[in-house]
């Protein structure tokens, strides 16, 4: 496994904009995601978390990391 960085919700969001810009459309996105469009919406319109297949879609994933670790 490589560096750990955390990444904020804002980040994750800004990522995700990117995306939608790139691909044309939230339609497009969610294609090439994984994911339905209106999950999509949830997801940038902050109602739902993004999910593992949007985190893997923009190269990120999900890690628990022990307290003793966050804190250092």
């Amino acid at each position: 496994m490589g560096p750990i960085a955390k990444v904020s919700r804002e980040e994750v969001l800004d990522l995700l904009r990117d995306r939608v810009e790139a691909a044309g459309s939230a339609s497009a996105a969610a294609r090439s995601l994984g994911v339905s469009p209106a999950y999509l919406i949830d997801v940038r319109a902050r109602r739902r978390p993004p999910g593992r297949r949007i985190l893997a879609g923009l190269g990120l994933e999900t890690v628990v990391v022990p307290m003793e670790a966050a804190r250092a």
